[in-house]
């Protein structure tokens, strides 16, 4: 039996996926500590999280502290996480996936159709107000940052007719609200909560030896179709692969950050292993890179990078 000190944000979400590795972990035979570590994305609740560094802003510190000694490993929502890890860390294994969808809480229980011309969607993600906008230009996307408890506050005061959440964290809240289902490509890797450590560590391996085979292979294709898309925050995107036996299929997304321009791909190959899964991800970009729509959101999002920086994207 080894004893393992593992990183995690104090959110309540944040700290029930630590839990279920610890879980994971202790089910092996092993002793684990969850020690909690605030991040900027957690100080800062105000701003878009694209003005401080995108879904990096909920990983950075972790990934400090590990580099520190200060623990063994660290849990993510996979989504949240780059697609490089710094010199030494690794993204040793995923837990069994969980719910990838997004859906839309409102309380009238309203589909996205049915929300009344006008109405105010609250969300924190750029890709989701993309989306949402692709489908209802007339309504109005605006910034709804904090933890899953907190928005749902919001959205009964008043503040929002409807919000987006990812349905994996009401389930592994148990938080039990009306929700209508979205149609959207959500974000590579959304429902996979990753345990990362030194590469090469013992507690890399043991969760390399743990972790969910199938999953692990859906994200690698999603996080390699990531990596080489290579545009961080600035552009909307969306990638899920789906792998049925050792097929697997693939869809993604780029769009302009007002939903009025988008282009998508979809592939389906034989998947066996690590290398073809990250293959199937790469083919995807390759393919999806070259429509004109996609040159057309891609120039925009650097002409917008030039003219107003980041926050501005």
């Amino acid at each position: 039996m080894s004893r393992f000190t593992l990183l995690t944000r104090s959110s309540p979400l944040a700290m029930a996926q630590a839990e279920m590795w610890k879980r994971h972990l202790a089910g092996a035979g092993h002793s684990v500590k969850l020690i909690t570590c605030a991040t900027h994305g957690d100080r800062d609740r105000r701003r878009h999280l694209a003005c401080f560094g995108g879904f990096g802003a909920f990983v950075k510190a972790l990934e400090e502290r590990l580099l520190l000694g200060d623990a063994h490993g660290a849990v993510h929502s996979l989504k949240d996480v780059p697609s490089e890890q710094p010199k030494g860390l690794a993204i040793a294994a995923v837990l069994k996936r969980g719910s990838r969808e997004d859906v839309l809480i409102n309380l009238e229980g309203l589909s996205l159709d049915e929300l009344p011309e006008g109405s105010v969607v609250g969300t924190s993600s750029l890709r989701r107000t993309a989306q949402v906008l692709r489908l209802r230009g007339d309504l109005k996307v605006i910034c709804c940052r904090g933890n899953i408890q907190s928005r749902l506050s919001k959205l009964q005061e008043g503040r929002f007719d409807a919000i987006v959440l990812a349905k994996a964290g009401l389930e592994r809240l148990d938080i039990r609200v009306p929700y209508r289902d979205l149609p959207f490509v959500t974000s590579p890797a959304q429902g996979a909560i990753a345990l990362e450590a030194p590469e090469g560590s013992e507690l890399f391996h043991e969760a390399r030896r743990l972790g969910d085979r199938d999953s692990w292979l859906e994200v690698l294709a999603e996080r390699q179709f990531l990596k080489a898309f290579g545009m961080g925050c600035a552009v909307p995107v969306a990638a899920s692969a789906v792998l049925d036996g050792d097929i697997m299929s693939f869809k993604a997304e780029i769009l302009s950050p007002d939903g009025s321009s988008a282009s998508a791909v979809e592939l389906r190959d034989k998947v066996d292993g690590e290398d073809d899964a990250a293959a199937l991800g790469q083919r995807a970009w390759l393919k999806l890179k070259d429509s004109p729509e996609a040159r057309e959101i891609l120039q925009g999002a650097l002409n917008r990078s030039a003219r107003e920086g980041v926050c501005g994207a």
